[in-house]
């Protein structure tokens, strides 16, 4: 049978687990035990909150469109449009923080479509993880990014590169 790798002590691992459940799960820890057919694995904890702050964050103020699940619900019970203009003010290879006046829940998961290279839209799933408070009174959500395709990553990339360089431009006028 196949066995797995021997791993020295402390190594940093990222497991990808599918549940028929849950779901699919990354998790990243540190090797504690590794042998040929067992790997005790300490420090646990979700992909995403371990490395979430690894990316580099990049600032922007771009327009995208929010758009809620059919039938989704706003916090005062009204049922959202299809449609809901925001602004992206800041954007990482796995998630974004966005201003809007509408209110929403942490957990709440929808798309954003928003303009990339060469002006193509882009279409990500995102999940809202926290709240704060925006500019001029509007609420600001920091997001995950849920599900990005290797494509998707690449021109999630290849945009953050292009607007870094714009910016380092007008720093320099």
């Amino acid at each position: 049978g196949s066995h797995l790798p021997l791993l020295t002590l402390d190594t940093k691992v990222k497991l990808i687990i599918h549940n028929t459940e849950k779901g699919t799960q990354v998790l990243a820890g540190r090797v504690y035990i590794s042998a040929p057919t067992m790997m005790r694995v300490r420090e646990l904890e979700s992909f995403a909150e371990h490395d979430h702050r690894r990316f580099f964050r990049l600032a922007i103020d771009h327009s995208a469109t929010l758009m809620p699940p059919t039938g989704m619900l706003d916090a005062q019970g009204n049922r959202l449009p299809y449609r809901i203009p925001i602004r992206v003010k800041d954007l990482s290879l796995c998630g974004l923080l966005f201003e809007t006046e509408r209110q929403f829940s942490i957990g709440d998961e929808m798309r954003v479509t928003m303009t990339m290279v060469n002006n193509e839209m882009e279409v990500l799933n995102i999940a809202i993880r926290r709240q704060l408070p925006g500019t001029d009174g509007r609420n600001a959500y920091g997001c995950e990014i849920l599900r990005l395709s290797s494509r998707g990553e690449q021109h999630l990339s290849a945009y953050m590169l292009e607007q870094q360089q714009i910016q380092i431009r007008k720093s320099r006028l």
